[in-house]
């Protein structure tokens, strides 16, 4: 008997993965509505949905009575159909959760990393997403986000957050491993189409991302496109100018990212050389004036960059997260501070804020996997 899993049936079809799309991101429709908003005749969507519940990817729901007319027969997606797992990978933890077809959550486990070795990262991963698996055996797909540069094959080419210098096929060895179809992408790049389908980005036709944590994430969508770079690299490099409370022009990450800001805090005596975030954040939350300096370091540098990038792309949102996001809630003056650098008509811009934790990431990792169950192909 072979022991791989039975992956459940796909949309047989571009046009099928379409309409399967749209019921998934948007929710139920009546097949008229179906047929208009996607620019499908009546005989074509008909001949379509019908495929698709045929394999069991559709459901229908009970009749809408209407004004006029006959009752409305909606159709939306069977969300029992699949489950897909989503792995963040950080250089202390992996992080994985399987979720509905939709993004929602239905269970999460994670890890801590000891050596970062290509072979001991796989091996957890492994470990994590093996009994996710026994225990949801419906799993249509896996999808990885991991900060690293990583080619269109799912190879990694090389991680400074892992120091991994030579490429390491990531996406193949897991596929053999748990013989389930594995998209390995950039933990950023992820989280960014994570967010513009199912998280906050997805009420906005244009976003602008930037997080802050042991990387400087720095992105944008468009019309619910990720920008991602002519070599894929597009917001990974931290490098956006900003300025510092003293005046000094440095790269975000040199004035944002978790070591620079840990360094700083200690410099100050805000914190011991043995504490780490949760305590510097626990200190500014009580009012200590020596991690609050840091906080207003922080904020301020974040704020200018933020400012300049919603400047040049004139998104509707700015979206701000990562582990160190808690910083930018405390100082209460970010928000006035940066609109105060905009134009007068870039003012309204919407500002929200991510958890600090990493549930959007495994989520936007799940949603890689979600996309190429749909398509058949990667994202990007």
């Amino acid at each position: 008997m072979d022991p791989r899993p039975a992956v459940p049936a796909q949309p047989p079809s571009a046009s099928a993965g379409e309409v399967y799309e749209h019921l998934v991101r948007w929710g139920p429709h009546a097949r008229t509505d179906l047929a208009r908003r996607l620019g499908l005749s009546s005989p074509t969507l008909t001949r379509l949905t019908r495929e698709l519940l045929e394999l069991g990817l559709l459901r229908e729901l009970p009749p809408q009575p209407q004004i006029k007319g006959r009752p409305q027969q909606p159709l939306d997606v069977a969300e029992d159909h699949a489950r897909f797992i989503g792995v963040k990978i950080t250089a202390q933890r992996v992080y994985a959760a399987v979720v509905t077809v939709r993004g929602v959550a239905l269970e999460e486990l994670s890890a801590t990393l000891g050596p970062v070795t290509p072979e001991a990262v796989l091996e957890q991963t492994v470990a994590l997403c093996a009994p996710l698996v026994a225990a949801h055996p419906r799993v249509a797909g896996v999808g990885v986000g991991i900060g690293a540069q990583v080619d269109g094959q799912g190879t990694i080419r090389a991680s400074a957050m892992l120091d991994w210098h030579e490429p390491f096929a990531l996406r193949a060895v897991l596929e053999e491993r748990l013989g389930l179809p594995v998209s390995v992408s950039n933990d950023f790049h992820a989280l960014l189409e994570g967010l513009a389908w199912f998280g906050v980005g997805r009420r906005h036709r244009s976003f602008a991302v930037v997080t802050i944590g042991a990387g400087v994430g720095v992105g944008s969508v468009e019309g619910e496109a990720v920008h991602r770079g002519r070599l894929h690299l597009a917001g990974l490099t931290g490098s956006l100018p900003t300025i510092t409370r003293d005046g000094r022009g440095v790269p975000l990450r040199e004035a944002a990212s978790t070591a620079h800001v840990l360094r700083s805090a200690r410099r100050r005596g805000a914190i011991g050389d043995g504490d780490g975030l949760e305590v510097l954040v626990d200190r500014a939350r009580a009012g200590e004036g020596s991690a609050l300096e840091t906080v207003h370091d922080v904020a301020h540098a974040v704020a200018v960059a933020s400012a300049g990038l919603v400047g040049v792309l004139d998104p509707e949102a700015l979206i701000l997260g990562g582990e160190a996001v808690d910083l930018l809630r405390i100082d209460g003056d970010f928000p006035d501070f940066l609109r105060a650098r905009l134009t007068a008509a870039q003012r309204d811009v919407v500002i929200r804020f991510l958890p600090a934790d990493f549930d959007d990431w495994a989520r936007g990792a799940a949603v890689i996997a979600v996309r190429r169950f749909i398509t058949g192909r990667e994202p990007g």
